[in-house]
Formats: C-alpha cells, sequence, structure tokens
C-alpha cells in the first residue's frame, strides 16, 4: 500500500505532503512541494513527472482540478494513476484511477486530500482525512498523524518500509527547493514510527537555531524561553539542553548554567569539553564594553 496525504495549514498556510509505502525510498518520486505554490503526490503506477508538471501549471495560474484534468487526458496510463495536488489558496484535485490495485481511493477535504492504494483496508483514506481534521498543531504533526492513524486502519499488504514528509511556506520568492520541513526514512522496519521520532527531532533542531540566534542578539529572555521548549522535543539528545545552560550564561545565571552542563556531562563527558571551549566564545561579546 502507498498512503499519502496533501494538505495547506488552514492557519499558516504551509503546504505539505507526507507518504509511507510498502517499497524502497518513497520520498523519491512521490511528494512534491513548492513554497506559495502547492503541493503534489502522484502514486500507484507512478509518474513522478506528474509533481513538477502540476507545480508549473498552478505557477502558471491553473486551478489544480484543470491542471490535473489535462495531464490526466494526455496520459495512456491514467487509469494506473492516484495523483492528488492542492494549490497555495487550498484548493485540491484527486483522481485514483479504475485499475489502481485495490483497495484504492481518496477523500477530499477542506484544503486536503487522503489518498490510498493496495490497501488492507477500504476506507483507509477517509481515517487519514478524519484524523487530520481532529490533529491540530504544525502541518507537520498534522500530515504525520494522519499517516499514523491511516497506517494502523489499514496496513500494508506489502510490509512497511518506507515514509517521507515535505513543508514548504508560503513565500514564492525564495527557492523552489527551500524547505520548512524534509524527512525521510528510506528504509526500517517502523517507517512511520521513525519518521515521527525525526519530526519531533527536527522540531527541538529548528526551535534551537531560533534559540541560538537569540542568544547573539542579545535577547536572553527570549533565548531562555525558546531553548527550554526545544529541550522538551527529542528527549535524550542533549544539543538543546547545552544552548540552555549557554543562555543562562550569557544571562549572568552561572549557577543555573553549571547545573545543566553537570547534567548532561554525566550521560556524556564530551559535553563537559565542548562547555569549557564554548564559554569563553559566548562571553567574549557580552564582556566588552
Amino acid at each position: 500500500m502507498t498512503l499519502s496525504m496533501i494538505a495547506r495549514h488552514p492557519d499558516s498556510g504551509h503546504l505539505g505532503a507526507a507518504v509511507h509505502t510498502g517499497y524502497l525510498a518513497v520520498g523519491q518520486k512521490v511528494p512534491w512541494v513548492e513554497p506559495g505554490i502547492g503541493a503534489v503526490v502522484t502514486q500507484a503506477i507512478t509518474e513522478a513527472s506528474y509533481g513538477p508538471r502540476l507545480l508549473d501549471l498552478l505557477r502558471a495560474g491553473d486551478h489544480p482540478e484543470e491542471a490535473l484534468a489535462g495531464l490526466l487526458a494526455e496520459d495512456p496510463l491514467r487509469e494506473s494513476r492516484q495523483v492528488a495536488v492542492v494549490d497555495s489558496a487550498g484548493r485540491v484535485a484527486a483522481h485514483t484511477g479504475r485499475d489502481c490495485v485495490q483497495a484504492a481511493g481518496h477523500a477530499v477535504g477542506d484544503g486536503y486530500v487522503a489518498l490510498a492504494n493496495m490497501a488492507e483496508s477500504v476506507g483507509v483514506w477517509s481515517v487519514m482525512g478524519d484524523a487530520f481534521g481532529r490533529a491540530g498543531g504544525t502541518l507537520s504533526k498534522m500530515l504525520w498523524s494522519a499517516l499514523a492513524e491511516g497506517h494502523a486502519a489499514g496496513g500494508d499488504l506489502r510490509g512497511s518500509s518506507s515514509a517521507a514528509i515535505l513543508i514548504a511556506g508560503r513565500d514564492t520568492s525564495i527557492s523552489a527547493w527551500d524547505r520548512l520541513v524534509d524527512l525521510r526514512v528510506d528504509d526500517h522496519a517502523e517507517p512511520v514510527t521513525e519518521l515521527g521520532r525525526l519530526i519531533d527531532l527536527d522540531t527541538m533542531y529548528t526551535l534551537m537555531g531560533r534559540g541560538i540566534n537569540a542568544i547573539y542578539e542579545g535577547h536572553r529572555a527570549e533565548a531562555i524561553s525558546i531553548l527550554q521548549s526545544a529541550s522538551q522535543h527529542a528527549l535524550g539528545n542533549d544539543q538543546a539542553r547545552l544552548w540552555e545552560a549557554a543562555a543562562h550564561l550569557v544571562a549572568g545565571e552561572m549557577d543555573h548554567a553549571e547545573t545543566i552542563i553537570r547534567g548532561i556531562a554525566l550521560r556524556d563527558p564530551r559535553w563537559r569539553v565542548l562547555w569549557d571551549r564554548l564559554g569563553p566564545a559566548l562571553r567574549g561579546p557580552y564582556d566588552s564594553p
């Protein structure tokens, strides 16, 4: 089975695609996104060119239904294709060919499409759509929740191998390949679970980057708050804790910083080595008159 989901986030306007399958490296050909333009998935008998061609048509101003219908009309294998597209306004279009391996189908909702083929159970796509609507939070979390519930409800008749997620923002002035989230699990016994772990880790690194920037920009209280939040994601990864200690250091809270470092150094003494090197580099700019 390949199950996938494309969507526009109702609040942020972010565009995304997430997919899971019993085949190797699904992220290579199935999901496509472009900032401020749209998202596409192309699966079943996959024709990867549907991705960039549909995005080109959206960029030129075509409605998703018009764009998809035009490509299908010239495709002799259209009844073996499964394709969905969403644009920056949340308009969607989808196609499940009658020759797709059963169970196959799709569900269309407000700004999203859920679709599956070769599914163990009929209606997996509806389960995914319902899960997406309930999830809330970031688009990556909403898409992952849809994949997880769809996987649990249907299962892949071939087993489970890979998963991927792509998220892009709204700004069309940046590179077409500048994604907010770009994560792939190419081969894993539990790819959906592993993808969820990577999403949590990605959230940590994103917050950590914001916190580090706040340190160097002199926003000390903001840095502490952001890095404390980062530490709650991907528990067991102590990089965010290191930078949380750094934020306390530049705020003059030496005892608090040392308490954090002592704790993570017990798990890995190399954090103490790095801290001893990082400390002077951080103190320098703030000790200058």
